[in-house]
């Protein structure tokens, strides 16, 4: 598999009338090396590290799409997209 992936459920507050958007963060473990700059760069605590150093998305919910962990991640190892209408954006539907 390679690749750990979560998708936040995040919801607004009711009555706000404010849209809310939803994000997946995939994490390509095989070009990762732990280095722990995504989760120290993500100001709304998204990402945690295992005990091997390993990161985890352990509040997506919590995601806002930011970037800062992709941007500042120096192997590549993890990408942000949106979810609009239930689809990941750039995913191919299967036939």
């Amino acid at each position: 598999m390679g690749t750990a992936a979560m998708q936040s459920n995040e919801k607004g507050k009711a009555g706000t009338g404010k849209t809310t958007r939803e994000y997946r963060i995939d994490i390509f473990m095989a070009w990762c090396k732990s280095c722990g700059i995504c989760v120290a760069f993500c100001p709304r605590k998204c990402l945690a590290q295992n005990e091997d150093g390993s990161p985890l998305v352990t509040h997506p919910d919590l995601c806002t799409g930011c970037g800062w962990c992709e941007i500042h991640c120096p192997d590549f190892a993890i990408s942000l997209r949106e979810v609009t209408d239930g689809k990941v954006q750039g995913e191919e539907e299967a036939e």
